[in-house]
């Protein structure tokens, strides 16, 4: 059985064994393939008279158009209605809102750049209520307070002070006993015993003089001490033949001639260093005395004295290189041998002198002035006339000039505690005022 089909496109007519066509084999289309059979039923369905398709959709046009009228009427009368209303309540209103409009004026709108920096600039917020509350506090003191804690510290303290130069031997005096005993010991070594006789003149010398030195060292009497020193070397010849003199009696006392010149040697430097031994004995009386001043509050007292301390520590600070020799020898020197002049001679020449270590004492007194200086009339009188200007221009809100006179307040502690509170709250509000002023 064969199927007829027809081509929309090419109008050729074909016929297929199948009832179902792909594509025309004409001008291979595949949509325009159509079978006639159903076309033709196709045809039988859809035939309608002429007259009837148009009356239907001339109906469909009018009542489109009759909604569109109804519907611009509608909204014509809302519109009216509106501005009715609108006209009713202006004339209602506008008298008593007139008088507010004329106190406007509308200004042009600034560019955006412009009014988004004005908004971020930051105005100050200023101080806080507790701030406040600092700021207008008030601290009173008086000349005859008593001292905090830490100026007690620096008040009672006492700096341990021991002059540089001390009167010592550098070896202890010797005895009777102990010169015979050195004579007998020289003798055996050199196995040459002196004569009777003179060893009773080297005994006689030694009790006439060393040990009369010795007495007067021991009475603080130092140049009496050196002379008498230098005196018990004068010894008895023990040959007319100088060299004979030398080689044994110079040589066998060699022990005792060594020790005595080296205690004068001690006492030379005691003589150049006692000006600088009394200065400093002085001074370790004046620091003890300071002290009582201190413990009874004699404050003006106290200062006077360290204003007295003060000059002689610096002269003693100094410690001149050049010093004055010691007094010269008695006129026995002359009688004493040549060789041993020499030695002594050259135990005149000065030395630098020994200076106790006053760094300590100088900065104690340096801090307890400072002290001091609080408790006196004058100072605390200045300090509280910075600490009232101050308040003044703090009520003023004059913030730079009031910090300025806080800081030159630099005591007593009560007013020094409450003008750095006041400083930092100062230093707050200048440092918002010129962060603002910058971003301004």
């Amino acid at each position: 059985m064969s199927y007829p089909f027809l081509c929309d496109h090419c109008g050729k007519k074909f016929e297929l064994e199948t009832p179902v066509a792909k594509e025309c084999p004409f001008c291979f289309w595949t949509s325009s393939v159509k079978r006639e059979d159903e076309l033709a039923s196709a045809k039988k369905g859809v035939s309608h008279p002429s007259g009837t398709r148009a009356s239907g959709s001339s109906r469909k046009v009018f009542s489109g158009n009759l909604i569109f009228l109804v519907r611009i009427l509608a909204f014509l009368g809302i519109a009216v209605a509106v501005g009715f209303l609108g006209v009713k309540a202006y004339i209602a209103f506008a008298p008593s809102v007139s008088k507010q409009w004329k106190t406007f004026s509308i200004k042009a709108p600034r560019d955006n750049k412009n009014s988004s920096g004005a908004s971020s600039v930051a105005v100050p917020a200023g101080p806080t209520p507790q701030e406040k509350e600092v700021l207008r506090r008030e601290v009173t003191v008086s000349n005859d307070r008593t001292p905090s804690p830490g100026e007690q510290e620096v008040l009672g303290r006492v700096v341990p002070f021991q002059t540089g130069w001390t009167e010592r031997l550098p070896s202890a005096a010797w005895t009777l006993e102990q010169y015979q005993k050195m004579i007998a010991d020289q003798e055996a070594f050199y196995k040459m015993p002196f004569a009777r006789s003179y060893k009773k003149k080297l005994e006689e010398l030694f009790k006439t003089k060393y040990l009369a030195a010795s007495a007067a060292f021991a009475k603080g009497d130092v140049l009496l001490a050196r002379n008498l020193w230098v005196e018990s070397l004068a010894f008895p010849l023990y040959s007319t033949d100088l060299k004979k003199h030398r080689a044994v009696a110079l040589t066998m006392l060699r022990p005792f001639i060594n020790d005595t010149l080296a205690k004068v040697s001690a006492m030379n430097q005691s003589l150049v260093d006692r000006g600088k031994r009394v200065r400093e004995e002085a001074l370790s009386a004046s620091y003890q005395k300071l002290g009582g001043l201190i413990a009874q509050k004699k404050w003006v007292e106290a200062l006077a004295a360290i204003d007295q301390m003060t000059p002689e520590l610096d002269l003693l600070r100094k410690n001149p290189k050049v010093q004055e020799s010691p007094a010269q020898y008695p006129a026995a020197f002359g009688t004493i041998d040549v060789d041993l002049q020499r030695p002594l001679m050259d135990l005149m020449a000065p030395v630098p002198s020994s200076t106790a270590d006053l760094q300590p004492l100088q900065q104690d007194l340096v801090e307890k002035k400072e002290v001091l200086q609080t408790f006196t009339e004058a100072y605390v009188k200045n300090a509280v006339a910075l600490y009232q200007a101050a308040l003044g221009m703090i009520r003023a809100e004059k913030w730079q000039e009031a910090a300025q006179s806080l800081g030159s307040i630099q005591g007593p502690p009560a007013l020094l505690q409450d003008a750095a509170e006041k400083m930092a709250i100062l230093g707050k509000i200048l440092k918002d005022q010129g962060a603002a002023g910058s971003k301004q």
